[in-house]
C-alpha cells in the first residue's frame, strides 16, 4: 500500500452537454493538466503520478514518497490552473465550471484490463464525495488533506502559487452531507479577493440533511420496534400511542437494558376534546384512557427500570405533528416526523426520518429536538401529579 494525495474534478453538468462538446471538454482539460505537470514535474518521476480518467473529469494521485508529502504550491498551482481553464471555456449560455475534492490517504496500486497503472481504495471513493460536496468552481479540503498540508491553524496563504495580491484562506471546519448517508468534515479554500472564476460561498452540501420516507401504513411492529429496542432515550409527541402499549403489553416490543429516559407527551383531553377533528382520529374519550394505559405502563416499568426518567407530559397546544425521538442528543441519533393530515388516520399520514450522521446534527434535526425541549419545559409530569 502507498499513501497519495489525490486531487478529482469533474466538470460541472457534463451530461447534459452536447456530445460534441463533452468530448471537447474532456481533451481539452486532460491537455491542460498534462501541460501543468509537464511544467511543474518535469524533474520528477512520472511514476508517481498516476492520472485516472472518470468521463467527466480525472483523478489524480499523487503517490508520496518516504514520509514526504507533496509540495502543497505544486497541488494548489494545479486547482487554480484547472479553474481558469474552466472559466475561459466559459461564453454565454454556456458556462463550463468544475468541482475540485482533496484528499489524503491509503491507496492500493493495480494494473487495469489495458495494462496501465491503476489505483483502487477508500481513499479514492472518499476523495470523490468530498468532490461531490463542493458547488461549482470550488475547491474542498477534506479534514486529513488539512491536517496534512495545512495544520491545525486557518492562515491565510499568499506563497506560490498566491501571493499578497491574492491570497487564498481555509475556511471550516464545517460538516457537508455526501452521497450514501455520509456526513463528511471538510475545509473550502476560499480567494482574496474574490475572483469570478471561484466560489467562495458555503458549499450547497452545509445545508442539506438525510430524510427517509416511511412507508405507510406505519407499523409500530418491525423497523420501528428494533429502534426502540436500542434506545436509551425515547421520546413521543403523539395523539395516544394505544398501538405502542398494545404492542409492549403482547410482547411485541422490547425495550433496552440499558434504558434512561422515556417520555411521552399528548393533547390533554379538555384540549383534544375543542379540536372537532374528524373521525379517523382519536376521540377525547379514547385520549383520556390512554393517559391511564400509560401510567399503568410506567407504573410498571419504574419496577425495572429505578432509575430512569418517565414522563408523560399534556400540552394545550394543538398537536402539529406526531414524532419519535430515539437517542436525540447524541450522534446516531433518529427523529422520526409524522404531521397530521385532515381526515387521515394517523398511521397512514406521511412520515420521514431525520438522521444525525457525522459530528454534529442538521439545523433542521436541531429544529425539531427544539420543540421537543419546549414541549418538556413547558407540561408538568402527570405521573407525579
Amino acid at each position: 500500500m502507498s499513501a497519495a494525495t489525490i486531487v478529482f474534478t469533474d466538470i460541472v453538468g457534463f451530461s447534459k452537454k452536447p456530445t460534441a462538446d463533452q468530448k471537447r471538454l474532456v481533451e481539452a482539460l486532460t491537455s491542460e493538466v498534462a501541460d501543468e505537470l509537464g511544467a511543474l514535474f518535469s524533474l520528477e518521476d512520472k511514476s508517481d503520478i498516476v492520472a485516472l480518467p472518470t468521463g467527466d473529469g480525472l483523478a489524480l494521485a499523487f503517490l508520496h514518497r518516504t514520509n514526504q508529502l507533496w509540495n502543497h504550491g505544486t497541488i494548489l498551482s494545479l486547482i487554480l490552473r484547472m479553474h481558469k481553464w474552466a472559466n475561459n471555456q466559459s461564453s454565454p449560455g454556456r458556462l463550463v465550471s468544475l468541482r475540485v475534492g482533496v484528499h489524503v490517504g491509503v491507496v492500493e496500486r493495480v494494473t487495469d484490463i489495458n495494462g496501465k497503472a491503476n489505483l483502487c481504495g477508500d481513499t479514492i471513493n472518499f476523495t470523490q464525495r468530498v468532490m461531490d460536496a463542493a458547488n461549482p468552481r470550488q475547491t474542498l479540503y477534506s479534514d486529513a488533506a488539512f491536517r496534512e498540508y495545512v495544520g491545525s491553524e486557518l492562515p491565510s496563504c499568499n506563497t506560490h502559487p498566491f501571493s499578497a495580491n491574492l491570497k487564498a484562506d481555509f475556511l471550516g471546519p464545517m460538516d457537508v452531507y455526501a452521497k450514501h448517508g455520509l456526513q463528511i468534515l471538510v475545509y473550502k479554500l476560499s480567494l482574496d479577493p474574490p475572483q469570478s472564476y471561484w466560489s467562495n460561498d458555503d458549499p450547497i452540501a452545509k445545508h442539506l440533511m438525510l430524510v427517509t420516507l416511511t412507508p405507510l401504513p406505519k407499523e409500530v411492529v418491525g423497523s420501528f420496534s428494533e429502534r426502540i429496542q436500542k434506545g436509551t432515550s425515547i421520546a413521543f409527541i403523539q395523539l395516544t400511542g394505544d398501538r405502542f402499549i398494545s404492542s409492549y403489553n403482547d410482547g411485541q416490543i422490547e425495550l433496552s437494558e440499558e434504558l434512561k429516559r422515556f417520555w411521552v407527551f399528548m393533547p390533554a383531553p379538555d384540549t383534544y376534546a375543542n379540536l372537532n377533528l374528524t373521525n379517523p382520529q382519536a376521540t377525547a374519550t379514547l385520549v383520556q384512557d390512554c393517559i391511564q394505559k400509560w401510567q399503568d405502563l410506567f407504573a410498571s416499568l419504574k419496577t425495572k427500570y429505578t432509575e430512569a426518567d418517565f414522563k408523560i407530559g399534556l400540552f394545550k397546544e394543538p398537536p402539529y405533528f406526531g414524532g419519535s425521538f430515539i437517542d436525540w442528543e447524541r450522534p446516531g441519533g433518529k427523529i422520526h416526523v409524522s404531521p397530521y393530515i385532515w381526515n387521515v388516520a394517523a398511521p397512514k399520514c406521511p412520515g420521514y426520518d431525520i438522521d444525525w450522521i457525522g459530528t454534529k446534527p442538521s439545523a433542521v434535526y436541531d429544529t425539531y429536538v427544539e420543540g421537543l425541549q419546549f414541549l418538556h419545559q413547558s407540561t408538568k409530569n402527570e405521573l407525579l401529579e
